[in-house]
């Protein structure tokens, strides 16, 4: 018997759908984070290991790799040579690598014209026009990931510190972050030379919270992140007259701060990023 696996892959963490040719599912699994850009080793080890789990709750022996077709739906995929070197180290019988916004516009659109932001520890904004798709960002954490999880945790810190520095007035935000390392820079510097994508986005919500509140450096963070939002969201072929979804953990904190063409023009997706990875494997591999 052939299967078919879909894999999204992210900073956070991976998730794995087990389906039969035909699209039924069969199981799903999650795993540990698979930004292959960022990770590659732990990214390849998490994902072969979140397939094995998805076989497992199958009851389907993981002898079956080489029965399974897969499109893998990664971040950090369309940076260097990543995806081309993980490819030939996957177990499967044949498998496709995408960036993770590819299979994400799919589950959220369908195969039609439109355009989406995904919002999560990173981020991706991608079109697709006449069939063609585009990405606009999704150059990992230290050039671009703009909107995401990731640049506004470490935009918080960055802001703290100058605020702790005197260049900037503090505000319960700033103030409140620095408590939690009894406002020590030294100690913020050393711990964050370990920190993760992930680490820096475990602070994001808080800005959110803020912003209810009416804080104004809290106000400062979001609206210049989302002037980059929008502009991504044009440059990848944002029309009020196509598809548009703005999804991940932030896409729907962020939609109440963008301008109205774009809140009025947001439907929610009509499925996730597995649905749209396992929709590309039928057309690719049958």
């Amino acid at each position: 018997m052939q299967y078919l696996i879909g894999v999204d892959g992210g900073g956070s963490g991976c998730r794995v759908i087990l389906t039969s040719i035909q699209g039924e599912t069969l199981a799903k699994a999650e795993g540990g984070p698979a930004n292959i850009e960022t990770s590659f080793k732990t990214a390849r080890e998490n994902i072969i290991d979140a397939c094995k789990k998805a076989f497992k709750n199958a009851k389907i022996s993981e002898n079956n790799f080489n029965n399974s077709f897969a499109i893998l739906g990664l971040a950090g995929s369309n940076l260097g040579n990543y995806a081309a070197q993980l490819s030939d180290k996957l177990p499967f019988a044949r498998n496709k690598i995408l960036n993770d916004g590819e299979i994400t516009l799919e589950g959220a659109i369908g195969p039609v014209d439109g355009c989406i932001g995904a919002l999560g520890t990173g981020s991706v904004f991608v079109g697709r026009k006449n069939g063609i798709t585009k990405l606009t960002g999704g150059w990992g954490f230290n050039l671009g990931d703009d909107g995401s999880g990731a640049k506004l945790g470490k935009e918080l810190m960055r802001l703290s510190i100058r605020c702790h520095d005197g260049l900037k007035e503090h505000t319960d935000l700033t103030i409140e972050f620095l408590k939690k390392f009894n406002n020590n820079i030294k100690s913020i510097v050393e711990i964050t030379k370990s920190f993760k994508p992930k680490d820096y986005a475990y602070f994001a919500p808080e800005i959110f919270t803020a912003m209810d509140n009416h804080d104004s450096n809290a106000k400062k963070i979001i609206e210049s992140e989302v002037i980059l939002i929008e502009q991504s969201l044009m440059a990848s072929g944002f029309s009020e007259q196509n598809a548009f979804c703005l999804i991940g953990g932030l896409g729907k904190l962020f939609l109440p701060f963008l301008s109205d063409k774009f809140i009025n023009t947001c439907k929610p997706p009509k499925g996730n990023a597995l649905q749209g990875a396992i929709a590309i494997a039928k057309r690719e591999f049958f």
